[in-house]
């Protein structure tokens, strides 16, 4: 085109997300897409001056949960999303998403919305439906939308009690399920994901799966697990999920890859040559990781609340304080708290051995006292890394239990916990791995909420820490992991590199500069370097700041 274009990038240095060495040119951008890409002069009714800089697809999040509690519709600015360079992500991941329900799964996620203090009324069942919502509110940065297996199962069988703990179902079951399946990849669902450690999915034989998978297969769909488990059964898991690919016939991606124990620990090394095997045999399975060495992080007084979320109120965390500090009140709390966990190992154990009998493997109890490390301590920093049975010999105290209530009534209720933690070799092998995408595992934020710091910086993490610093990955491999990677397994056509006629998501930033800044101690901190996000050719990022401009697309899949 020749002329004014409505915006252009000139004088910086393009890594185009191919995985080969940067060039310079000048970047024109019209009516949302890249016109040109040339060495020549052009002039734009906009112009970005990207000297010393470095241009970049934007980069795509392959395992968000920002349609979790309907965030996708509060938080439509998605800030803390597109401030660290994100401008597509994937929704619905864990088995879990915000449509592909049924009227009385709508009607019961509603009253459970409204238990936690959100009044919001859902009037829809279908993606379709759901998407419509979103583009009437604008967006901030593009969404590739996912169905949950867990939600499809809960909302034919119930919720564990109900009939979600049952590992055989019926056929009419079956085929109810595959009707909601099948709705939602009409609708345009990239595919389906699953948790398969969390409930009702974990109930599931791998049968299950295969016949749900073999749904997503006729479209020509994605599979996304978060696996069986990512501790001791760690390869077990993984071989399930090739073999769900395999006999199902369809391409998948293991979320979030890690191993979230010392007894798992080494373990991605055979982990990582067993997808290389797969994909050698004509499998097409890959992954994604996030670059942090701590898994999901609570609150310490989640585990006295029976129902919750991980953002526990203000005004919970002061009850349990309050709680803490009777004597009576604390044997009670305490008590309940020993008791749901006994149960919930009961159930764990009961089940592994039902599972075990059609080769399904299963995860080990996550104990309070043992499986959980302290992420975060006001008071005590030294106890970083160690689990309460660990800080109660420590502190000189038979009990673990009695440990952290002395933590948490020290910390004034600012005691956090992992869920699991990872060495950093291993961290460092997957990474590697030229079929691993770099992922987020968080959702979008306007206002801040989030206790772990890959909310808001987990891309300049990878960038600035495992990039510049310690040089695992050269810098335009590292590009290619976050743009053109999960843009290619997710069958985005005209996204993920900078190419004349792909959609303008662009980032530019400064890799002498870009880094995280936030911190468990700091979640909710933006990170720096990044200087301008450009969604669908509109500027969202300028000069480091939300422009509040909302150029998002709910994406439809391509077959």
């Amino acid at each position: 085109m020749v002329g004014k274009y409505d915006l252009v990038i000139v004088n910086g240095r393009i890594i185009d997300g191919s995985g080969n060495p940067w060039y310079k040119a000048n970047i024109g951008i019209q009516d949302g897409k890249i016109s040109v890409i040339t060495k020549s002069k052009i002039n734009g009714e906009i112009e970005i001056d990207a000297s010393g800089l470095v241009i970049t697809p934007g980069f795509i999040d392959i395992h968000s949960h920002s349609d979790m509690g309907l965030r996708n519709l509060i938080y439509n600015k998605a800030t803390n999303r597109v401030m660290q360079g994100i401008t597509t992500e994937a929704v619905g991941n864990c088995g879990s998403s915000a449509y592909g329900w049924t009227k009385k799964y709508a009607e019961k996620y509603e009253e459970k919305l409204r238990e936690s203090g959100l009044d919001y009324k859902i009037d829809w069942t279908r993606l379709s439906e759901w998407k419509k919502k979103v583009e009437e509110r604008g967006y901030a940065i593009n969404i590739a939308p996912f169905v949950g297996f867990g939600t499809i199962r809960t909302s034919v069988l119930g919720e564990e009690g109900e009939g979600g703990e049952r590992s055989d179902i019926d056929e009419r079951e079956l085929n109810e399920m595959k009707k909601l399946l099948r709705e939602a990849m009409e609708d345009g669902a990239f595919g389906m994901t699953a948790g398969l450690e969390y409930d009702v999915q974990r109930n599931a034989y791998t049968e299950e799966l295969i016949e749900m998978c073999r749904v997503v297969a006729e479209y020509h769909g994605l599979f996304m697990a978060h696996i069986r488990s990512e501790d001791e059964m760690l390869i077990e898991a993984v071989k399930e999920f090739i073999r769900i690919c395999r006999e199902a016939g369809v391409s998948g991606s293991i979320s979030h890859h890690k191993a979230c124990h010392p007894n798992s620990w080494g373990k991605p090394y055979e982990t990582i040559r067993l997808i290389r095997e797969a994909r050698m045999s004509g499998i097409d399975v890959i992954c994604d990781q996030y670059p942090w060495l701590k898994v999901a992080v609570l609150n310490v007084g989640e585990f006295f609340r029976t129902e919750g979320e991980e953002e526990i109120s203000s005004k919970e965390r002061e009850k349990i304080l309050e709680y803490m500090k009777d004597d009576e009140k604390w044997r009670k709390m305490k008590e309940e708290a020993i008791k749901r966990n006994q149960m919930e190992e009961e159930y764990i154990e009961k089940k592994k051995r039902e599972l075990a009998k059609m080769g399904t493997p299963f995860r080990m109890p996550w104990n309070p006292t043992t499986y959980f490390v302290i992420a975060h301590s006001k008071t005590h920093p030294e106890y970083v890394d160690k689990n309460f049975t660990e800080v109660a010999k420590l502190m000189g105290v038979e009990d673990p239990w009695e440990a952290m209530r002395k933590l948490y009534i020290m910390d004034n209720g600012e005691t956090t916990v992992a869920e699991g933690y990872m060495r950093e070799e291993d961290v460092i092998e997957i990474m590697k791995a030229p079929f691993t995408a770099i992922s987020t595992d968080g959702g979008t934020e306007d206002e801040p909420k989030a206790l772990h710091p890959r909310n808001y910086g987990t891309y300049p993490q990878f960038l600035g820490y495992y990039v510049r610093e310690r040089k695992v990955v050269e810098l335009e491999e590292a590009i290619r992991k976050i743009t053109s990677l999960p843009a290619r397994f997710l069958n985005l056509k005209d996204r993920g590199l900078l190419r004349e006629g792909y959609w303008a998501d662009i980032v530019i930033f400064d890799e002498r500069e870009i880094a995280n800044l936030a911190t468990y101690e700091k979640p909710c901190t933006y990170p720096k370097g990044i200087k301008y996000v450009i969604v669908n050719g509109e500027i969202v990022v300028e000069n480091g700041k939300h422009t509040g401009k909302l150029p998002g697309k709910v994406l439809k899949y391509t077959r």
